[in-house]
């Protein structure tokens, strides 16, 4: 990820604070849908993040960002993917550090792999690593991000970012 696009990201942190991880997911959703996913659901409350089909296969993802370079999921994101995994779909945590050097990780899930609450480095995550999923929203998302920093970090910042997804024909909300 360039430095400018991390650049964007702090200031939308700082603009947003505690909205920023809801805005990167959805900002993550156009990436997808303008990377070619066929449909995204968005879950803006409850459930796993996005939910997905790339590529004619199911794929639900736990979205998370992180300050530095470590991560915590509780017991309900666990389950979430756990319970994806069981309805057929390929279950993923995507993570977004704030280092300069991170960019997505979209690493498989795997039951069992990741404790309830305990704080990991996401380089732990490194070793289930989805490239295909990783290069394909890889530059999508910067550029999501450089169109619609500015409506993100509006006072209605998701609800800006949810007119956007509406225009996509794949796009739906949960």
């Amino acid at each position: 990820m360039k430095p400018e696009v991390h650049e964007r990201l702090r200031e939308l942190s700082d603009e947003t604070d505690k909205e920023y991880g809801k805005l990167v997911q959805k900002l993550l959703a156009i990436a997808f849908l303008e990377a070619g996913a066929e449909a995204v659901t968005d879950r803006c409350t409850q459930g796993i993040d996005l939910e997905l089909t790339w590529r004619g296969r199911r794929r639900a993802l736990e979205v998370k960002t992180c300050a530095g370079g470590t991560l915590r999921l509780g017991a309900k994101d666990l389950a979430g993917l756990a319970a994806r995994e069981e309805g057929g779909a390929t279950a993923y945590v995507a993570v977004l550090g704030g280092r300069l050097l991170d960019e997505w990780i979209i690493a498989r899930f795997h039951r069992g792999e990741l404790a309830p609450g305990e704080l990991y480095s996401i380089t732990r995550l490194r070793p289930y690593r989805e490239a295909e999923l990783e290069a394909a929203v890889a530059a999508k998302f910067d550029d999501a991000l450089h169109e619609h920093r500015a409506a993100a970090a509006g006072r209605n910042g998701q609800r800006a970012l949810d007119d956007v997804l509406a225009r996509y024909p794949g796009y739906r909300r949960a």
